[in-house]
């Protein structure tokens, strides 16, 4: 009896993978059609438009020519939110506006996978924002994870694997997140420290090819940790290695008691590691103002160049704090800058204990590892101004504001960074900026000028 079941779907799922094939094997692809109905509300409900209209997915957007009405466009960096139901398509757009779509016919499916085929390829190009793409496509079968399942393409990039999946938003694993790999019944089970699994099937030969590419990847990220590891502590021997490599993952600030109950010598080393990369002024400064038991240190693979940099964060509390500062190397074709991040709402923080500053910003520093892990260290997507994201060469960072919610709350609670001059003109520039902070009772006001703000053109911290 199981085996007559396989058999009869056997053919649908089949139809179904020619289909993905199709979609998804090539970069150049037509525009889809199909002759439907809508409706239009706007951010209150009230309607702004319905009836019969030919639906056109072309480019980057999607167009809405109504039979009777005017014609409409919806570019696919405006979309927020895309639901897919009982034949209906239910679209969210970034001012409020709501659009459903319905009595598709036989296109219903195809307008489905479309539009989630061309908004995930959108997201690739503007929340990836060019990382190096290590293995090219690989269709699968996804099981449930994140709310997406069914027919699926794996990429793999420097840092991470990313599913894109026929009827769901992308999703991005970094390889730092993964605690484990194996094929077992024929699939690949993929296991996270979050306690999540991802699970492909019907892989065929490329099972081996894509359990041995991640593995290669995740292994490059912990060599890379390793040797800066090594570099800062060289007496370090495999016990205090392994231990220093699971909490200084690629992108991962640990605490420095975290670090210290491994090796009060490691913590030492990694501080003259920090000088050693030229940044021992700013890290003394820094410390002296903050509160040094909650030092929190990292390694990133560089995006801009071949290597790693160490990268630090100190809370600044007190009555002239409510900030973290976060700081980190760089490549030499790059300038620095270090920037600040508000702890906690402005008109509150005069009122907090020391215990709940301390919490706060505990709560902060995972907030911002969080989000810069996100958003890959860029530093652009965090500083430039809702005006400046409207315009080229930023515009592609408005796209990842909209839909990453960590990157909203990094900007959110952006103070301002403070550029590296000389020693002197950068600690003046550092004590104004905390000065405005405990000033100011605005939360969304910023320190610094239109120039501090477009500031240097290369990409990542």
């Amino acid at each position: 009896m199981t085996r007559l079941l396989l058999n009869r779907r056997a053919p649908r799922f089949r139809d179904e993978r020619l289909t993905v094939n199709c979609l998804m094997s090539s970069n150049q692809y037509n525009s889809v059609d199909a002759e439907g109905s809508y409706s239009l509300l706007d951010v209150k409900g009230a309607e702004l438009g319905k009836g019969d209209a030919k639906i056109v997915l072309a480019g980057e957007a999607l167009e809405l020519r109504p039979l009777n009405g005017p014609y409409r466009l919806f570019p696919l960096q405006d979309i927020i939110f895309i639901n897919s139901a009982n034949y209906r398509i239910d679209i969210a757009m970034q001012d409020g506006r709501r659009l459903r779509l319905s009595m598709l016919g036989r296109r219903y499916e195809d307008i489905v996978r479309e539009l989630h085929r061309m908004r995930n390829e959108l997201i690739m190009r503007n929340m990836l924002m060019s990382e190096k793409l290590r293995k090219p496509g690989v269709k699968v079968e996804l099981r449930p994870f994140r709310g997406a399942e069914g027919p699926c393409e794996v990429r793999l990039y420097d840092t991470a694997l990313v599913l894109l999946p026929l009827r769901h938003g992308i999703l991005r694993v970094r390889y730092s997140d993964i605690e484990g790999i194996e094929a077992r019944n024929f699939m690949l089970h993929i296991s996270l420290s979050s306690g999540e699994l991802i699970v492909l099937t019907m892989l065929g030969r490329e099972m081996d090819p894509l359990w041995g590419a991640i593995s290669t990847a995740m292994a490059e990220l912990a060599k890379e940790t390793q040797l800066t590891i090594k570099s800062a502590y060289p007496q370090a021997d495999g016990e205090v290695l392994n231990a220093a490599s699971r909490l200084l993952r690629e992108g991962r600030a640990a605490r420095r008691w975290e670090i210290e109950d491994v090796s009060p010598a490691l913590w030492k080393g990694l501080e003259e590691e920090v000088a050693a990369r030229g940044m021992g002024a700013e890290y003394a400064y820094l410390s002296s103002l903050g509160k040094g038991n909650m030092v929190r240190i990292g390694i990133k693979r560089s995006i801009s160049s071949d290597g790693t940099y160490v990268w630090f964060m100190i809370p600044i509390l007190g009555p002239h704090g409510n900030a973290v500062v976060m700081e980190a190397t760089s490549s030499a074709d790059t300038g620095r800058a270090t920037y600040f991040f508000r702890i906690s709402p402005r008109a509150a923080y005069a009122a907090m204990s020391e215990e709940a500053r301390e919490d706060a910003a505990d709560r902060c520093m995972d907030m911002i590892t969080t989000g810069l892990r996100e958003i890959n260290f860029r530093r652009q997507p965090i500083y430039l101004t809702d005006q400046q994201l409207r315009l080229e060469p930023w515009k592609k960072y408005r796209f990842s504001a909209l839909m990453i919610p960590e990157l909203r709350e990094l900007r959110a609670r952006f103070i301002g960074r403070v550029a590296h001059t000389s020693e002197e003109e950068w600690k003046t520039k550092v004590n104004q900026l905390l000065a405005f902070n405990t000033s100011s009772l605005d939360d969304a006001e910023r320190w610094g000028s239109a120039e501090d703000e477009l500031g240097e053109e290369g990409e990542g911290i």
